[in-house]
């Protein structure tokens, strides 16, 4: 299988779990622990590491995912299969950034499932790994939940 092959996979993947309502499980065997929540619990293992969400306004939870993804390119080649991939799937790019030597982070719209969306993710390669936080709202909710969920997505980091 082909490296595109393997992006392109994982691109697919993500645009289904933004409809997922539930969090398909964990990539380490650290505990997670969230300590505004009070608790810790032992990740699934497995391809999304987490899944939060916001109450659900217009039948749908606006949401923050954080994926651990296979990647063996460089940034340069992410940020282009990106691209590619947002013009096949009919998305409009807002904006975009590279963030230090291994982040990128960019914005994008357009219609999925007959709905109007919004997203915001960032990139950030490590060790062959692409690890991608990404937040979906619709375009009616972006307004109102855009600063909460960018900054929650901003504010990943990836150990070195």
């Amino acid at each position: 299988m082909s490296q595109e092959d393997i992006v392109r996979r994982a691109m697919l993947a993500l645009l289904l779990c933004l409809f997922a309502s539930a969090c398909l499980g964990g990539a380490t065997s650290d505990r997670l622990t969230f300590r505004a929540g009070g608790f810790s619990i032992e990740p699934l293992e497995g391809f999304q590491v987490l899944a939060m969400t916001l109450p659900v306004s217009d039948a749908f939870a606006p949401n923050v995912n954080v994926q651990i993804q296979p990647y063996p390119g460089t940034l340069d080649d992410y940020v282009a299969l990106s691209k590619q991939q947002s013009r096949e799937h009919g998305l409009d790019i807002v904006r975009e950034a590279q963030n230090g030597e291994s982040g990128y982070v960019i914005e994008y719209k357009g219609s999925m499932a007959g709905r109007d969306m919004h997203w915001h993710a960032k990139a950030e390669l490590r060790q062959n790994k692409v690890y991608l936080a990404t937040a979906t709202a619709l375009e009616g909710q972006w307004p109102s939940v855009s600063d909460k969920l960018k900054a929650c997505v901003d504010s990943l980091q990836v150990a070195q």
